[in-house]
């Protein structure tokens, strides 16, 4: 892929999380690395999806150091690094706000798996990373044991993080956090206390 491409495929992605209403305006941000050449393609900092395009979005390197930006990269972009650093595999990060799943980061509460859209992204109860603040070293280091075993997880107090094997794929499963968030949200208000058994979850991901 070249580097228009990879740019390309930011903006693609940032603009459908904004109109599926997972972030709000500013809010949120996006990469893509290419592994080749260790370089991340992130969003930049105060641009709004409306008027984000391919030129815009900041290049740097897995040290931070900056390539190419005419915008300031986002405050996240160490947050990105470290989750490209523990997720070897992931060439894509979606970092959203999207309401129910953000409701769960404040209360500090995993999402439990109590649906099989689950199986998206691992099938595992969603951890919640500790508290650090945005755009921190502390936050960018806060992640690493709630990703152990998942590619999403929730940051405490701000919305969620998710990985994936391109910028869309990391997009999806930001959006099916959401969906199983939105029904356990439901579950929990109706006083259900009984859910989805993990076996099952365990024999979908064996088939």
């Amino acid at each position: 892929m070249k580097d228009r491409e990879f740019k390309q495929e930011v903006v693609r992605t940032a603009k459908k999380a904004e109109q599926m209403g997972l972030c709000q305006y500013k809010s949120g941000n996006f990469s893509t690395i290419d592994r080749n050449n260790d370089l991340v393609y992130i969003t930049p900092s105060g641009i709004s999806r409306e008027e984000l395009t391919a030129d815009m979005i900041a290049v740097v390197d897995m040290n931070g150091n900056i390539v190419d930006a005419p915008y300031k990269p986002s405050i996240e972009v160490s947050m990105h690094i470290n989750t490209y650093n523990i997720k070897p595999e992931a060439l894509g990060i979606a970092h959203s706000h999207s309401r129910y799943a953000t409701l769960f980061a404040c209360m500090g509460k995993e999402i439990l798996p109590v649906t099989v859209e689950a199986i998206h992204y691992g099938g595992n109860a969603v951890k919640v990373a500790e508290y650090a603040p945005p755009g921190s070293q502390e936050l960018a280091e806060s992640i690493v044991h709630a990703l152990k075993d998942s590619d999403v997880c929730l940051l405490k107090y701000h919305g969620v993080l998710a990985a994936g094997e391109s910028v869309e794929k990391a997009l999806l499963n930001a959006i099916y956090v959401e969906e199983v968030a939105f029904l356990y949200y439901h579950l929990l208000a109706i006083n259900q206390t009984q859910f989805m058994p993990q076996e099952l979850l365990t024999s979908l991901k064996n088939a």
